[in-house]
């Protein structure tokens, strides 16, 4: 018992012993002393200048922890300033790392500021500090003496993490690009594998290429389980608000929630968010998995959408202005829109979107669905289906960033194209309804370059509909006290005439942006209507020669003059840019083909032979002719 007991004593002076030795260290020991010394190690094993301004505290009991003041490090080989902060804690519960536990109590940053720079050979000036090796590759890791696999684990728990007002800088010296992540704010609760915590953040940011303002705040639940690598997030909510020219309607403010999952050891990411855009509700299941490259998959809803609300279409989206080789004292050419489709480089994905009511350009559309395919540099929205124009769509789009080049496929069924070519072009230009079909390519870098290149079909097929600008009609009717003229009459499309059909159909072949067409087909109870002619849509210019042929006549529809030019082809050309579009209605041709009716009645009463629609008078007044002149 004596034994026990004496070994009780010594036991108690080790620990009185060491308590006094730690008071004393603590009273006695400055740790400023050291400055001096920590900031030569540091110039010599980095090249960079350390400055502890502030005062360093260290605490040994109950935790071992050590607080500074202002501190700063410079660029390596330079007096810039590459980092400083105001003030930094640390302390670390002491008898847990008897046991192989690592318990932070707190972790307290303030005032941190941090200029990151891209130089222009690509490499970072924070490179060194990691231990980059050459070409840029970090340096092979020394092997751990006696076997990772037989090291004891530690265990982290950390209280809670605080940042305050922290500043982050990026400059790309190559390409110009600035970015400021400024005022953030950050604090946890808790941090331990299969605990929850809680975290909340804040910043904000702002670009000059392009120039965007935003500020992000965040907080959510989470989660994560050390033996997996898996982090859960939870209870997401999130505002995000951008403003800047390039900020569709200059300022967006994008409400956020959800949940997401990242295994850390594949790597992987899943994401299940719910985003509010003004009044389109957005509903998206994201994957990444991988990380070079990483490969991407997403199924998005979205319940409405208007993008002329974030890009209103330009003025030659629209139809507007005259372009180059237009009308003689059109307007200019509207500035090009440049296209590009490099960032498809480097990019996997695949999904699926849906829009419950979408409206781009002014087309509107209900129920679009489309698969989502990219890889290699190609994009393939196929298969694509909607409603739209009291019809449907059914098609496909690629996008080809290796030669620049877009393919579209459409199919459009039982369509209003009334209203589908007035939304789109803003002019009310035709009506009817029918099938419209298309199949082009289209290749360049730029909105102009790509209709100068565009190459493909197309067909339509119309019933009931009628073509504004002209009362076609109308103009026969008057025909009669015109043709004495023997002139050619122009006339500016008016949009409050119109030229009745029953039915319309004409194809189209597209050649560098010009579709031409010969096989126009017009049917009405009054005339039939064929042509030939070009649709230049890289210039925005038709030029198209088509015939009127009168076949019947009505009652009370100037039925009598109409009589009059029945089986005569009248000649009317449509000339001119798409907004300014001028019809010419040959006379000449109509008293030239007059005089030739004219005789050929005469013929046929001087030699008895009757009319016929079927054509057989034609053929008896031919054999009439060749017994009269012997052949």
């Amino acid at each position: 018992m004596k034994a026990v007991k004496y070994l009780l004593y010594a036991l108690g002076a080790i620990v009185i012993v060491a308590i006094v030795t730690v008071v004393a260290v603590a009273v006695l020991f400055d740790p400023n002393q050291l400055k001096g010394e920590i900031e030569r190690v540091v110039k010599e094993q980095t090249g960079r200048t350390l400055k502890l301004e502030g005062n360093l505290h260290l605490t040994f009991w109950p935790s071992i922890g050590a607080s500074m003041g202002r501190a700063s490090l410079s660029e390596r080989g330079s007096a810039a300033s590459f980092a400083s902060l105001e003030s930094a804690q640390l302390a670390v519960a002491l008898l847990p790392l008897l046991h192989g536990e690592t318990i932070v109590d707190q972790v307290r940053l303030s005032g941190l500021k941090v200029d990151l720079v891209k130089k222009r050979d690509g490499k970072f000036n924070f490179e060194d500090l990691l231990g980059v090796g050459a070409g840029g590759h970090p340096a092979p890791a020394k092997p751990e003496r006696g076997g990772g696999s037989a090291s004891k684990k530690v265990r982290f728990d950390i209280s809670g993490v605080r940042v305050e007002n922290a500043n982050v800088t990026y400059h790309d010296l190559g390409s110009g690009q600035k970015l400021a992540v400024s005022d953030v704010q950050l604090r946890t609760g808790r941090i331990a594998s299969g605990v929850p915590g809680k975290l909340e953040f804040s910043a904000t940011l702002k670009a000059d290429k392009p120039a965007i303002k935003g500020k992000i705040d965040l907080s959510t639940g989470y989660r994560f389980d050390a033996s997996s690598n898996v982090v859960e997030l939870n209870g997401l909510s999130s505002k995000i608000a951008l403003s800047g020219p390039p900020v569709p309607g200059g300022s967006l403010s994008i409400p956020l929630s959800g949940s997401l999952r990242a295994e850390l050891a594949k790597p992987s990411v899943r994401a299940d968010l719910t985003a509010k855009l003004n009044d389109s509700t957005l509903h998206a299941k994201l994957g990444l998995e991988g990380s070079a490259p990483a490969s991407y998959d997403f199924d998005i809803d979205v319940d409405r959408l208007n993008l002329d609300r974030y890009f209103p279409p330009s003025e030659s989206a629209q139809g507007g202005g005259a372009s180059p080789g237009g009308a003689k004292g059109g307007a200019a050419q509207p500035a090009d829109t440049p296209v590009d489709l490099s960032p498809l480089k480097g990019l996997r994905a695949r999904g699926e979107l849906r829009i419950g009511e979408l409206q781009i350009h002014h087309l509107k559309m209900s129920g679009l669905a489309t698969g989502v395919r990219i890889a290699g540099g190609r994009a393939e929205l196929a298969p694509q289906s909607a409603k739209l124009y009291q019809g449907t769509l059914a098609g496909a789009l690629t996008l080809d960033a290796n030669a620049r080049r877009v393919a579209l496929k459409e199919t459009l069924s039982g369509i209003a194209i009334g209203p589908l070519v007035s939304d789109l072009m803003q002019k009310d230009v035709i009506q009817g309804r029918g099938d419209v079909s298309l199949d082009v390519t289209a290749s360049g870098s730029s909105v102009n370059a790509m209709k100068r290149s565009l190459a493909g079909s197309a067909k339509l097929s119309l019933r009931d509909g009628a073509i504004k600008g002209i009362n076609l009609a109308e103009s026969l009717r008057k025909a009669q006290s015109l043709i004495q003229k023997k002139s050619t009459q122009t006339v500016s499309a008016d949009h409050a005439q119109q030229t009745d059909f029953s039915e319309m159909s004409a194809s189209f072949a597209i050649r560098n942006g010009v579709a031409h067409n010969q096989d126009l087909s017009i049917k009405a109870p009054l005339f039939r209507v064929t042509g030939t002619g070009d649709v230049d849509i890289g210039s925005s210019r038709i030029d198209y020669r088509a015939k009127a042929a009168v076949v019947g006549t009505a009652e009370g529809q100037g039925g009598k003059e109409l009589a009059q030019l029945r089986g005569l082809s009248v000649p009317v050309r449509i000339v001119g840019p798409f907004d300014a579009l001028k019809y010419e209605i040959d006379y000449r041709s109509i008293a030239a083909e007059t005089a030739k009716s004219r005789l050929k009645e005469k013929l046929e009463q001087r030699l008895g032979v009757q009319p016929s629609q079927e054509g057989g008078g034609a053929d008896k007044l031919k054999e009439k002719l060749r017994g009269l002149f012997g052949r």
